[in-house]
């Protein structure tokens, strides 16, 4: 069976600089009668060449340009990222304006629609015979940003290594291709995208992990257009979409989003990402149940920082920032003792090392300044009139946070509940990148 990967929506991609010594070489489309434009005029089709591309598109010369430096750069992003140079030459198939296609222009008979109503979609196609048989995927695409960048992952991970591994994976890891979000960027995608995002904050990690069926539901709608005795051969039409394929376009839409977050945190956050790339190697090679034996160890502190970032999420949220300590030792205050910590402006909630006991009282005092902006006034652990950059603790017991409350640098708390004591600088989650300055916090028993 043909198997179609869908298109979600794409986050920016940073343009390189078009290589030099290489262009397009221009096709004009003759009048066919295949066509669905009739007389009109239509734009001339643009031909890129390289060792590893072959793109063909509609677009206007000085966007086709771009476009193809962004998908040289997709390409050296995933053969740096996986360790492998492409194989071969991919095609693609990158349409602004279908009425400037003809039939014969677009392969597969399918191609209208894959553009028309998913947006983009990556087909395989066997060449070679006998033990030469290879993948030579091919690449069907609108041509709004992101959509031809996202499917090229696909299309180099097939013709690599066989697989772009897991649903949830393959689909996260060609947004990520995407470039925007950075470790020290953070977020950057739509308030649109964000809000969806926060709306699914119940989501759970094995949710993630079982993403799937929508594509196969698109993948088998797709196959029964091919089928249809009505189209006979030829291409599939626009009037073959329904109001159904389109609300599963949607869900897929909402479900890779949240795998793209998914791939965000564990790519960029220090206590998954070493560990996140090696199961990827592994993933790619049809390993795929790989992820549970390596992430098995660090399952429920990964199920909470991927809840934590979904209820958080911002433009800016950065995950390396907002990362939990997990390995920090904790224990019980003595009566006498003090116990000093540290804790950064530009961090989220970090470890105190102090194990709280309900219903108990504490002294907590603290020294120094920072800031909350660069050019901001640096405050002490009081902070500011709006208790922006006030000292802030939280209780975590058993992956469950108690509600934050405020410090200072004077301050007696009696805890509410028995756990893990966490310090913060108050200010907004997608802030943290630009602020300045640490206090030291000494906590004690009255």
């Amino acid at each position: 069976m043909t198997l179609f990967r869908v298109w979600v929506v794409a986050i920016v991609f940073l343009a390189s600089v078009f290589p030099s010594g290489w262009g397009p070489c221009q096709t004009v489309v003759a009048d066919d009668a295949e066509s669905s434009v009739g007389t009109s005029v239509r734009r001339p089709l643009l031909d890129y060449r390289s060792n590893h591309l072959n793109v063909r598109t509609d677009l206007a010369e000085d966007e086709a340009v771009a476009l193809y430096a962004r998908l040289e750069r997709t390409l050296k992003f995933a053969a740096r990222y996986w360790g492998r140079e492409p194989r071969g030459q991919i095609e693609c198939y990158v349409v602004e304006n279908l009425d400037n296609w003809s039939d014969a222009d677009l392969p597969h008979r399918l191609a209208r629609v894959i553009v028309f109503g998913v947006g983009g979609a990556t087909v395989p196609q066997m060449v070679g015979e006998g033990n030469q048989r290879r993948n030579e995927p091919v690449v069907y695409a609108a041509s709004r940003r992101g959509i031809a960048e996202h499917e090229l992952i696909h299309a180099y991970c097939v013709q690599t290594f066989g697989s772009g591994g897991p649903e949830w994976y393959k689909e996260g890891m060609a947004e990520m291709a995407n470039g925007a979000s950075t470790r020290t960027s953070g977020i950057q995608c739509s308030a649109e995208q964000c809000a969806s995002l926060r709306r699914a904050k119940l989501t759970t990690v094995t949710e993630v992990l079982g993403v799937g069926k929508t594509r196969l539901r698109l993948s088998a709608a797709l196959n029964l257009m091919l089928a249809d005795p009505a189209h006979d051969g030829r291409h599939v039409s626009l009037a073959a979409w329904t109001p159904m394929d389109t609300t599963n376009v949607a869900v897929a839409r909402d479900e890779y989003l949240r795998s793209w977050a998914f791939c965000y945190l564990l790519l960029h956050n220090p206590n998954y990402a070493k560990r996140f790339r090696a199961v990827g190697e592994l993933m790619v090679n049809q390993q795929h149940e790989a992820f549970d034996r390596f992430f098995e160890p660090v399952r429920g502190e990964l199920a909470f920082e991927y809840r934590f970032l979904l209820e958080h999420l911002a433009i800016g949220y950065r995950v390396d920032l907002c990362r939990w300590d997990w390995h920090q030792r904790f224990q019980r205050l003595q009566a006498g003792k003090v116990h000093r910590t540290r804790v950064a402006a530009a961090r989220g909630f970090q470890a105190s090392g102090v194990e709280v006991v309900a219903g108990q009282r504490y002294m907590c005092h603290a020294s120094g300044e920072w800031q909350v902006a660069p050019l901001g006034k640096a405050v002490d652990a009081d902070g500011g009139a709006d208790n922006s950059g006030r000292l802030v603790g939280v209780v975590m017991n058993d992956f469950k946070l108690g509600t934050p409350f405020l410090l200072g640098k004077g301050s007696e708390f009696r805890a509410s509940k028995g756990g893990h004591l966490y310090l913060r600088c108050n200010d907004a989650w997608s802030e943290l990148g630009d602020n300045q300055g640490q206090l030291t916090v000494r906590l004690s028993l009255p």
